[in-house]
Order: C-alpha cells, then sequence, then structure tokens
C-alpha cells in the first residue's frame, strides 16, 4: 500500500501490477529441480502452483487497494501474464514454437541474463524458442503475450 501511494504522490494515476508467470515451467526450474534434468523436461506443477496461489492474493490485495485509493482517482489494474504464457508452453506447436522446455542461449538449461552476452552460443532461429534464455520469454513470446493483453491494455488506457 506504501508503494502505491508514493507512486500516487509522484502523479500515477493508473497503476498496472502484473502477476507471476507459471514459473514451474521456466527453464532453469526444470534444470534445478526435475529428478532427471536431461530427459524429464516437462513443468513442475508444485512450482506453478505456488505462482497461481500468489497470483490470487495479489488480485485479492489489489483489489482491496483500488477500493481504499477510489477516492485520490487512481485506478489499479492486474494483468495476467500466467495464462497466455501457459497456454504457449502447453500449445507451442498452435503458436509456431518447436523448443518449449530449454531456451535459446547457451545451454538453454541455466544461462540468463549476464551469462547470455555477445560471447554466448545463440540458437539459429529465436522465433522455435519459447523461451530466450532459462528465464525469459523470446520476443516472440512476449509479443503473443502483448496481444492477448491489448483488450486489457486499451481499457487500461482509456479509463478517465
Amino acid at each position: 500500500m506504501s508503494l502505491v501511494s508514493g507512486l500516487w504522490h509522484e502523479g500515477a494515476r493508473k497503476i498496472t501490477v502484473a502477476g507471476l508467470p507459471p514459473i514451474g515451467c521456466l527453464p532453469i526450474v526444470i534444470t534445478v529441480f526435475s529428478s532427471d534434468a536431461l530427459t524429464n523436461r516437462r513443468c513442475i506443477d508444485r512450482f506453478s502452483t505456488v505462482a497461481t496461489n500468489y497470483n490470487f492474493y495479489l488480485q485479492k490485495e489489489l483489489d482491496l487497494m483500488q477500493m481504499s485509493l477510489a477516492h485520490l482517482g487512481s485506478k489499479i489494474f492486474y494483468l495476467d501474464v500466467y495464462n497466455p504464457l501457459y497456454e504457449i508452453i502447453h500449445d507451442h506447436r498452435k503458436f509456431g514454437f518447436e523448443e518449449v522446455s530449454s531456451g535459446c542461449c547457451g545451454s538453454g538449461y541455466l544461462e540468463a541474463s549476464i551469462l547470455c552476452n555477445p560471447k554466448s552460443y545463440v540458437c539459429p532461429n529465436t522465433s522455435a524458442y519459447v523461451f530466450f534464455d532459462s528465464i525469459h520469454p523470446s520476443e516472440k513470446t512476449y509479443f503473443i503475450i502483448f496481444k492477448s493483453l491489448q483488450p486489457t491494455i486499451d481499457y487500461i488506457l482509456s479509463c478517465f
């Protein structure tokens, strides 16, 4: 609540908070927590369940914050990134992806952020991968998620 109040005092009137993705499907999580990370590259449901529970409580908390800030003329919005990414992962061929459980950079299992740099190996076709590195979606995935959220974003932009 204090962060939102601080943002309001800085002039923010529309605040958007994104939920967590299906973290059990991130290549790094599969690598670290799978019983056999080389042959069993499936999502680990217990971690994704943590994300869905977090997102549920986050939405409830944002609703309460919205009620308490309504008199200030601010609006708080929740963006669901979990479901679009989950759909892409579980129906990846429909979206034109070939690889869903490893990233395009390096081995695709552990590298992320600074470990993916100009000297790192990068797959020849990044658009075939759901993930660019072991944590972050590829540009194509981000675009598909954006397109699925565009009606919500358009609504947010049209409010007051």
